[in-house]
């Protein structure tokens, strides 16, 4: 099932069980959501739909930024404070890697659709962000779970879902 053309994110009023509110949950729906833009961008490359692909890559570009935030200002501190200097070191490399995604969406962004190697340069960036999420949701994830306690993933949640609230622009909400 596909995004309507003009991809749009959930509401902003999202009701959640307890188990929803799992900081590892959340980032998880979103690496799904992520990674389905990206599918789509590129279907809309292979179609040469240049007004789709202009469209669905403001929406992953929104999407990245607030997913982006909740990592960085809400789950990484939580994950550098556990006792395990695995689990820092894979924060710090989760954060260059973010650098290096950011620098290939502002490279994105400032070509058009229709050139040559904005493609080549979606296909990187799809690779680098399924390397991250890959990276993320089999080890980084994998330790929170082992190291926190199910009430401070749920707080985690609750507070990412609390900062996404006040972000400008869209919300990224789990789907239901």
């Amino acid at each position: 099932m596909g995004y309507p053309p003009s991809p749009a994110y959930p509401s902003r009023a999202v009701t959640l069980s307890g188990a929803d509110l799992d900081a590892t949950a959340l980032l998880a729906r979103d690496h799904e959501h992520l990674q389905r833009l990206l599918q789509e961008l590129a279907e809309a490359a292979a179609e040469r739909a240049f007004d789709r692909k202009k469209v669905l890559f403001r929406a992953f570009k929104a999407a990245l930024q607030v997913h982006a935030t909740g990592e960085e200002e809400v789950f990484y501190p939580a994950v550098m404070k556990l006792r395990s200097a695995w689990a820092r070191e894979a924060v710090r490399e989760a954060l260059e890697e973010h650098q290096a995604v950011d620098s290939i969406v502002a490279e994105i962004d400032q070509m058009e659709p229709e050139d040559g190697q904005y493609d080549v340069k979606v296909e990187g960036l799809r690779a680098s962000v399924e390397h991250h999420i890959g990276v993320e949701e089999r080890a980084m994830f994998a330790e929170a779970r082992n190291h926190l306690t199910d009430d401070r993933l749920q707080a985690l949640g609750r507070r990412m879902i609390s900062l996404r609230e006040n972000l400008p622009g869209p919300a990224l909400a789990p789907e239901l």
